[in-house]
């Protein structure tokens, strides 16, 4: 098989996500809770991802890295479970089509003022581009994510940068400048830590390319763990600068607070680092996406057969294909909204169902944990993997508590939504996100029940789950 993609390749994927172009009104959102000691809660927030991080990085360190859709491999052979592996990792399939259709979205809506489009077909063609580079093959795709990242890390740092020349240290005093933050400061930049959690959705992209990647289980690993600690810290220093620069008390005026401070430094008007920015960070974002739900796909091979069909390069192949027709569908259906219900209580069963198997791993699969490379001792794993378990779900209690246009202007989405209908998304998270996730795993039942009977008919067998580790 050829692996044409590095560590350069895996960290800008890992990135598309964290920095899409949300980063540029940070620390929106987080600083109403923390205050000055907003960055304080940004250094908390990167620790607590990278406890969920830490358990990717032993799984993808094993011969699981050789296989396509890491979540369903980790569950499925920790548990001995392939429809626990499959129920835990088929929500994340949902959740980051109905991200790609937000980003497509988005970008058709930019592109319509442009071109004699109106917006769903200019994201039509947004998506069939998209698709179309990933047909290519891993090299094109990665190639081109490294090219719009690269620009995107140098124009944040450049803001960082200028920002940091015009801060005024007396911004920062008091630290904690109102009574709740006073009287009660740990519970108030808890608040403010599990907000800063949302940021980081998609990290997980980087896994999803580890089977076209150069010696995925060393190079993988470190490059997903380096990619949210680069995160973590372009936020920080976002948070920061933008604090240091505008007062506190006056920030919530400011729609994009990073991007404001760092003109100000400049002496420009924001709008000259806002457009490019935006483009760039939404266009990152968005081929970083189509990895995710296809490679999930792709590695559900073995209980739906066919789903990791390869094809000649520049044809999609069946999960690529699946996901460009599941994401365009919800463009034309007008449903991007709505299927954003799914995406972030989605994306995050997957995460504690990575971490909460990372913390068993060495007691119920010995075997598979030897083989692992990045072997985080026994003790340590269990604590590491109960810390990510507890993260991931925290983020999903925090999501059935808000409301969803609220829990997803937490992430770097957020400038996306404005293409979606604000009453779609102002709506209590219990009739909404939670019946949506419910929904989603009921489609998933039915999808095991088919694909079983399927196979039934063909007599098709598959290998022990051992067998993917065992040497």
């Amino acid at each position: 098989m050829t692996r044409p993609l590095g560590v350069r390749h895996v960290v800008a994927v890992s990135l598309g996500l964290p920095l899409a172009a949300g980063v540029f009104a940070l620390p929106h959102g987080v600083e109403n809770l923390g205050g000055p000691a907003t960055p304080v809660a940004y250094v908390a927030g990167t620790l607590a991802t990278c406890t969920i991080a830490v358990a990717y990085a032993v799984y993808l360190s094993s011969p699981l890295a050789e296989r396509d859709g890491l979540v369903y491999a980790a569950v499925s052979r920790t548990w001995g479970s392939r429809r626990l592996g499959f129920l835990v990792a088929w929500p994340a399939v949902g959740a980051y089509v109905a991200v790609l259709a937000a980003l497509v979205a988005s970008l058709g809506k930019s592109l319509s003022t442009l071109l004699p489009l109106s917006p769903t077909p200019a994201a039509l063609a947004v998506l069939t581009a998209l698709v179309a580079v990933h047909a290519l093959g891993p090299a094109a795709a990665g190639r081109l994510q490294l090219a719009v990242v690269g620009p995107l890390v140098a124009l944040l740092l450049g803001m960082t940068l200028a920002g940091l020349l015009a801060v005024v240290p007396g911004n920062f005093s008091p630290l904690l400048p109102t009574p709740p933050l006073r009287e009660r400061p740990l519970f108030s930049l808890g608040a403010a830590t599990v907000a800063t959690l949302f940021g980081f959705v998609g990290f997980d992209a980087g896994a999803a390319v580890s089977t076209a990647t150069r010696d995925p289980r060393r190079t993988v690993p470190r490059a997903v763990l380096v990619a949210v600690l680069s995160a973590g810290a372009v936020a920080t220093a976002a948070a920061f600068v933008a604090l240091g620069v505008i007062p506190w008390t006056r920030l919530v005026f400011a729609a994009a607070p990073f991007a404001a401070a760092a003109a100000s430094g400049l002496g420009v008007e924001t709008a000259v680092l806002l457009g490019p920015g935006t483009l760039l960070a939404t266009a990152a974002a968005a081929l970083a996406t189509v990895w995710l739900p296809a490679r999930t796909v792709s590695g559900f091979a073995e209980v739906v057969p066919g789903a990791d069909r390869s094809t000649r390069p520049g044809l999609p192949d069946p999960a690529l294909a699946l996901t460009g027709l599941l994401a365009g569908a919800v463009v034309v259906l007008d449903a991007v909204g709505t299927a954003l219900y799914l995406s972030i209580t989605g994306i995050f069963v997957g995460y504690g169902g990575v971490a909460a198997s990372a913390a068993v791993l060495p007691f119920v699969r010995p075997g598979l944990y030897r083989r692992c490379r990045f072997r985080v001792p026994a003790s340590g794993l269990a604590v590491v993997g109960v810390a990510g378990a507890v993260t991931a779900a925290v983020v999903v209690a925090r999501t059935l508590a808000l409301d969803p246009a609220a829990s997803l202007g937490l992430t770097r989405l957020a400038p996306a939504l404005a293409a979606v209908d604000e009453a779609v998304l102002v709506r209590d998270p219990l009739s909404t996100v939670l019946p949506a996730l419910l929904l989603w795993e009921l489609l998933g039942v039915a999808v095991l029940a088919v694909a079983a009977d399927y196979r039934a008919e063909r007599g098709a067998e598959r290998p022990p789950l051992g067998a993917a580790y065992e040497e």
